[in-house]
């Protein structure tokens, strides 16, 4: 199961208020139709379930045609089919221009996924010449998959534009199955029902037209959220070999993956032996539970492993240790596994992240994608993510708070949810004691960092060189300006168990003061998070889901020098609505000159509907950042 990883630079942005300006200078479409130089003309794809005398009682069998045709001279194409350990090509053929294609060199290979470690995805793939406008190809191939169970969704939207499609399931009465649809709004679909005799099955048709190709957008929300398709629930059947039973219940559903997990077997001397090296000298449960989970953040190494859809079987405890190195079930495993040896009531949970719309309601393996585990002590549920490298005990990442969690509790399950998360905890705070010197700004500043912006923090500095950390942590903060020097760099302990991240460090910001005559002018925001980051609403296709909530929390003091006083004084700023919370001040304190912003961005999902209200907001923010601040004397 694949913990879902951002993937940002590290620049300014690698904190969450930045990541949000990286966002939306992103989010936009991946590519136009006009842009395509294939199009699906007619596509009909069946899936007929059939019994079988072998290991399994039950099949799936796919067959498929595709009609193509290039819309300009393009060379050749690479025409791709997935599968996995569950799945089977049967059979491929091709033809071009209506005739048989000779040359075409079929292959066959495991599929390489970015930061999958090991995946049993393969690929059958071959090459489509198309070295004119208009040349037609027929692409048909027959599938099979081996187990309902895994059998779990289909996506109705193509890589290329679809003309028409026409999806056919043919469904035996002896088999028990649903289909859920999703995302069906705004496309050309009509679903028809019908009966064969023959084969005494129940038809299900989707006739579709115009359908437009898959289009790659920074921060999506995920293709199941925004591309229509149909949840496969197989729940049972009456089969020769007798009544087979997949997911007709969420107790179905939690009896094969609590079976799964069960019978692993472990060294539990060597893990207690390992326990209790960790937390030699530490008292107390909450503490031996804080520095086992950050022990094995800081020592074991996150990789993702994915053998099957939906790979539900933890590696051994002792494996993972010994190795150091685990996916999130194992990882998980072996939480549970040093806990529970401490005497410690730990669970392993399976758990679909924000990246998925299913909840279990919907008895399916498409519903988990990531496993955790949990400490059960005095009524009360503590959710350790073996995976959030450098996250706090009891905190936890967007991606998973407010989550449905399913936690193994014998033949019976505790449904659960993930505590909900706000913006409060995620500071990332920055104080700034400043005096003029000339033209220059000189003093002190000191950040603190908590939540998932000290785990951000933590986690790119912590992939630096350790020589070239301290260089590029400089450049993050003075944003690789040249003339906002710092010295004297103070940093808390990284990562450690302390919550709190502490960095403070000495200031010279040249030629950040403005002389003019008895005038000078000041501009007391050298960060300005967010500026001029509207969305494009005529490019922007789907919502956009951020990577967490954000709390930007920056004050500036400035000693007013002797002689002067304010001029001008820019007007404060209050802007408040569900999504961005914006309070920008300028108050005079004695001989001081305070200025303090608080931007709560509080919730992660921007809907289409409110890209409109985050642009107002954003664009009255830009214009308040112009705003100087003018002294006289």
């Amino acid at each position: 199961m694949q913990a879902i990883k951002n993937k940002i630079q590290l620049k300014r942005f690698i904190l969450p208020a930045l990541i949000l300006c990286s966002l939306f200078a992103e989010g936009k479409r991946g590519g136009d139709d006009d842009d395509k130089n294939v199009i699906i003309e007619y596509k009909k794809q069946s899936f007929l379930f059939k019994q079988d005398k072998g290991e399994n009682p039950v099949l799936i069998k796919e067959n498929y045609s595709t009609d193509l045709r290039s819309r300009r001279r393009s060379g050749n194409i690479l025409y791709t089919e997935m599968y996995n350990d569950h799945e089977t090509v049967d059979a491929v053929d091709v033809s071009v221009r209506n005739r048989p294609f000779r040359g075409v060199d079929i292959k066959y290979d495991y599929y390489s996924i970015k930061d999958i470690f090991y995946s049993d995805a393969r690929v059958c793939y071959f090459k489509i010449p198309f070295d004119e406008v208009g040349v037609p190809a027929k692409v048909t191939i027959s599938k099979t998959y081996k187990d309902p169970r895994y059998f779990t969704k289909v996506y109705f939207t193509e890589e290329y534009f679809v003309q028409n499609k026409v999806v056919e399931f043919i469904i035996p009465r002896w088999m028990k199955c649903e289909l859920k649809e999703y995302n069906f709004g705004g496309n050309e679909i009509k679903k028809d029902t019908g009966y064969d005799a023959k084969l005494d099955a129940d038809v299900y048709t989707y006739t579709m037209r115009n359908l437009p190709a898959f289009e790659s957008e920074s921060y999506d929300q995920g293709i199941a959220y925004n591309y229509p398709h149909v949840l496969v629930l197989c729940k049972e059947a009456n089969t020769d070999k007798g009544k087979q039973t997949y997911f007709k219940t969420i107790e179905d559903l939690y009896r094969w993956c609590y079976d799964i997990v069960k019978d692993i077997k472990d060294d539990d001397a060597a893990l207690k032996a390992k326990a209790d090296e960790i937390t030699n000298g530490t008292s107390g449960d909450a503490n031996k539970v804080k520095t086992v989970l950050n022990w094995v953040h800081q020592n074991i190494r996150y990789i993702a492993y994915e053998d099957g859809i939906a790979a539900f079987k933890p590696a051994k405890a002792t494996d993972v240790m010994s190795k150091k190195y685990g996916d999130c079930k194992g990882m998980a495993n072996l939480l549970k596994g040093l806990l529970k040896n401490l005497g410690l009531d730990v669970r392993l949970c399976w758990i679909g992240t924000n990246h998925i719309p299913y909840d279990l309601s919907t008895p399916s393996l498409s519903v988990h994608n990531h496993m955790i585990a949990a400490w059960l002590t005095n009524g009360k549920t503590y959710f350790l993510d073996g995976t959030e490298t450098n996250i706090a005990f009891n905190q936890y990442a967007e991606r998973i708070a407010g989550r449905q969690v399913l936690i193994e509790n014998g033949d019976k399950y505790i449904l659960s949810n993930v505590p909900t998360v706000n913006a409060e905890q995620n500071p990332d705070k920055e104080k700034r004691i400043l005096t003029i010197e000339g033209q220059d700004l000189k003093g002190n500043a000191e950040h603190i960092f908590k939540g998932e912006a000290r785990s951000d923090m933590i986690n790119k500095i912590a992939g630096i060189k350790k020589d070239d950390a301290e260089k590029v942590l400089i450049n993050y903060l003075s944003e690789n300006n040249q003339d906002y020097n710092i010295r004297n760099l103070k940093k808390s302990e990284m990562p450690g168990i302390d919550s709190t991240l502490k960095i403070s460090y000495e200031i010279t910001h040249k030629n950040g003061a403005s002389v003019f005559g008895n005038e000078i002018y000041l501009d007391l925001d050298f960060r300005k998070e967010l500026d001029g980051f509207t969305i494009d609403t005529a490019k922007r296709i789907h919502n956009m889901q951020m990577p967490n909530k954000v709390l930007m929390d920056e004050e500036t003091e400035l000693t007013i020098p002797e002689g002067y006083k304010i001029g001008t004084l820019p007007a404060n700023l209050s802007l408040q609505n569900s999504i961005l919370d914006i309070n920008i001040t300028y108050k005079q304190v004695g001989t001081k000159l305070v200025y303090h912003k608080l931007l709560k961005v509080k919730q992660i999902l921007l809907k289409k509907e409110e890209f409109g209200l985050w642009n107002k907001q954003i664009q009255q923010l830009t214009d308040k950042y112009k705003e100087q601040v003018v002294l006289t004397k």
